[in-house]
């Protein structure tokens, strides 16, 4: 049975892709087998890991899920990481929602039974089946937010799904990742001041803004890879050991 994790976050641009690279990579560099399902409609994670920039203009992958298809999983460099991929067709999921979401319910088990060692979820900046269907397997949800007000107004209606999710899935497991902090500014301070007076313990990690940890995405590697900044690189490791129980 995989340790299913999902990235979410209903606002974009906060990080929730290079978290979700970043464990994929760390997870297959330990030789686990991996699966990323990438239910964003950019499909930025798909691209990055299959190095496949046109993969986000076909149909298949993710969608797949919900349907009963044969999972056809896109390859890349790395023979113990599969994706399911975004592309920008997912949308029309979207407009399913009910539909969706009690199936959802029902695939549980076989979602749960995939044949790999972690399904690693990334979700849309958009509520729907796409965020709460992955949050119904999975047994962490790692919320990633900005210390800045358009991200952290998004929480509220994050939360109240996650909410309705736990009624069914009691065993979720909510942590937060303070992503992009520029601590230079007074207020993404106050904002992080006042996140941690909110969550406290649910915040498991903290990272600046800085510029190479998106260029190694950019390059087709995690961070550790790529950056001359060793400390950076590290950081970003040891987190993503981490989350997955992979010992630091």
């Amino acid at each position: 049975m995989p340790k299913i994790v999902t990235v979410t976050n209903q606002k974009g641009g906060v990080g929730k892709t290079t978290v979700t690279c970043h464990l994929a990579f760390a997870a297959q560099e330990a030789g686990k087998r991996v699966l990323v399902v990438d239910f964003c409609g950019q499909g930025n994670a798909s691209q990055f890991l299959t190095q496949d920039l046109r993969i986000n203009k076909q149909r298949g992958g993710a969608e797949t899920l919900f349907s009963s298809n044969e999972l056809k999983f896109s390859d890349t460099p790395w023979d113990n990481l599969k994706v399911l991929h975004g592309h920008l067709y997912l949308e029309e999921l979207d407009k399913k929602e009910d539909e969706l979401l009690k199936l959802a319910i029902k695939l549980r088990p076989a979602i749960r039974s995939l044949p790999f060692d972690y399904v690693i979820f990334d979700t849309p900046p958009a509520l729907g089946p796409r965020i709460a269907g992955p949050l119904f397997w999975s047994d962490t949800a790692i919320l990633t937010v900005q210390p800045k007000l358009s991200s952290i107004t998004g929480l509220d209606d994050t939360f109240d799904t996650i909410k309705g999710v736990k009624r069914i899935n009691h065993g979720l497991s909510i942590r937060m990742v303070v992503n992009l902090f520029t601590k230079s500014s007074k207020t993404q301070r106050r904002f992080r001041e006042d996140l941690q007076k909110k969550f406290g313990n649910a915040i498991i990690e903290e990272f600046p803004l800085r510029t190479p940890v998106s260029d190694a995405l950019e390059n087709f590697k995690p961070v550790w890879q790529h950056a001359r900044d060793k400390k950076l690189g590290q950081h970003w490791k040891m987190f993503s050991k981490r989350v997955l129980d992979l010992g630091v």
